[in-house]
């Protein structure tokens, strides 16, 4: 199994600096050869719109692996929001709002179940998204996507991602917002602004560009960016 992410660099304190923002997906499962989570991730991360900068993460679908591979990225990187996505049904896309400390008693890619049942003996039951996910759902959906929020991120790695992230996130100053979407599985079909498409890399990219525009629109904390 092998973990890929974009070079990060150290961040000075006090310079002007645009908006990080950290996207990570996930590597195929469950004897697939795509992961639309990181196909969507990985193009939106060669895009350069203004006032971001974007770095991408991949994550194995193992258990434990969210934290090892962003702890350090994150400590380094201190992005501003970090956008996860993940594979989920065909047909909508699912912004979740609500993550459980629980682990599905499943095999991960290497065969392994959970050390555990739950993903932190030491957090809390629940923890709850900061993204705005109800302006989120409808400003796509005034874009004709088909989107949904979501109380059920599934008990396997998506849940688990962000049940960390958002555990990091009260405890890193410069993180304010992190999303969680479930995208639909790759080579799927779909209704996507009123048309029969397919969920492409054409696609997977025009939905994240649209979403990263959402995200960007929300309010923020005043931090000093650098403004174009």
């Amino acid at each position: 199994m092998t973990t890929g992410s974009v070079t990060t660099r150290g961040v000075t304190a006090g310079a002007k600096t645009k908006r990080r923002i950290l996207l990570t997906g996930f590597e195929p499962f469950d004897g697939r050869e795509h992961n639309a989570s990181w196909i969507a991730v990985s193009a939106l991360a060669q895009q350069h719109p203004p006032g971001v900068e974007l770095r991408a993460a991949l994550i194995p679908v193992c258990w434990g692996a969210p934290r090892r591979v962003l702890d350090p990225i994150i400590a380094e990187w201190q992005p501003h929001v970090i956008i996860g996505m993940g594979e989920g049904e065909a047909g909508v896309f699912r912004l979740e709002t609500m993550a459980n400390n629980t682990r599905r008693e499943r095999a991960d890619y290497d065969g392994r179940f959970p050390e555990g049942r739950v993903i932190d003996p030491h957090g809390p039951l629940c923890r709850t998204a900061s993204a705005d996910c109800s302006t989120l759902c409808r400003e796509l959906a005034e874009r004709c996507i088909p989107v949904r929020v979501s109380t059920d991120a599934g008990a396997f790695l998506c849940e688990e991602l962000l049940y960390t992230l958002e555990g990091m996130r009260a405890a890193q100053e410069t993180l304010d917002t992190v999303l969680f979407v479930h995208v639909p599985p790759f080579g799927t079909a779909l209704e996507f602004r009123g048309q029969q498409r397919v969920c492409d890399e054409a696609l997977l990219l025009e939905f994240a560009s649209l979403l990263l525009a959402c995200v960007q629109a929300l309010p923020h904390k005043s931090v000093n960016y650098l403004s174009e």
